[in-house]
């Protein structure tokens, strides 16, 4: 299969690594021409195409930007599409993307989206792998009228690429990732910018460890990507963070109001403190410990397909 991917940093490139390794070929766009030579050195893409009406001579269209890039892209693209073409792409959010399909491709253009929940804190062809989505969920996300044989060739693409595909509305979509990608992007910024960036932190570095690094490791992400989440995900990330805050002064609250450690042992709040850890603990083992089954299950699923 000939798929054209727009867009070739980690993304898009580890996509081109990934769907050249299952034999299809590969031809890439990218607004920096020296981004499209570094993947083509890099083997992500078979050859280079230095136009958008050029890239829209493929089977199927992947679409790599940041999510505000992808209105006018499609803008772009729509005239040279020819009917049976299929478009799908990989942005964090999906209401905008689909409706601006709807909006701006022609009848005949087939509109699948995809969110892969894979990635890393850093950016850029450099830092593409084919094994990036292995094991991976990958967000199949048809609008309502979809094509069901586009749906199944993106699909496949997604099996090819070493991931499990898992089928959502765009709607559900960007509920579940304010959720479980946004919000732990915002609260660790938000925890680098309260710690790391205060002028007082040169003292305190010499002690800070894993801890510190491990809770704030996803600040170090794309501001462009992030940013543009924020904008297209605004509500469902607002509540998501109000929800957050109500925990944090709850906690502060807890702590606030311990008592000297020479009466913790009788003081309600230690325990309602303890507690709250304990609960958190049991809650995150018991998510690793379904993430580990379910990835064993995807595996198994994948290697009988």
């Amino acid at each position: 299969m000939r798929i054209a991917i727009i867009g070739l940093g980690l993304i898009g490139g580890s996509a081109g690594l990934a769907w050249r390794a299952a034999g299809h070929t590969v031809a890439g766009y990218a607004r920096r021409t020296a981004t499209a030579h570094r993947a083509l050195a890099r083997g992500a893409i078979d050859e280079i195409v230095p136009t958008l009406p050029e890239a829209a001579r493929a089977e199927v269209v992947l679409l790599a930007p940041p999510v505000l890039a992808i209105r006018e892209l499609l803008a772009h693209l729509a005239p040279h599409l020819a009917p049976g073409t299929i478009v799908t792409d990989v942005a964090s959010t999906k209401q905008c993307v689909e409706q601006w399909a709807r909006q701006l491709l022609p009848p005949g253009v087939r509109f699948v989206g995809g969110h892969p929940m894979a990635g890393k804190e850093t950016a850029g062809i450099e830092h593409a792998e084919a094994a990036l989505f292995r094991g991976r969920t990958w967000c199949l996300v048809p609008p309502p009228a979809a094509d069901p044989g586009a749906v199944e060739v993106v699909r496949r693409l997604v099996l090819d690429a070493g991931a499990c595909p898992l089928l959502i509305n765009a709607a559900e979509h960007d509920r579940a990732v304010a959720a479980t990608s946004h919000l732990p992007f915002t609260a660790s910024a938000a925890l680098c910018r309260a710690v790391i960036a205060q002028p007082g932190f040169a003292a305190l570095a010499p002690v800070a460890a894993s801890g510190l690094r491990d809770v704030t490791r996803l600040a170090s992400g794309d501001p462009l990507m992030h940013r543009d989440i924020c904008l297209t995900n605004r509500d469902n990330l607002v509540r998501e963070l109000e929800a957050y805050a109500d925990h944090v002064r709850e906690l502060a609250d807890l702590i606030r109001h311990l008592p000297e450690p020479e009466a913790a042992e009788q003081s309600e709040v230690t325990a309602r403190l303890e507690a709250l850890f304990v609960a958190a603990k049991q809650a995150r083992d018991a998510w690793l410990a379904q993430s580990v089954e379910q990835g064993d299950a995807g595996l198994r699923l994948r290697g009988s397909s």
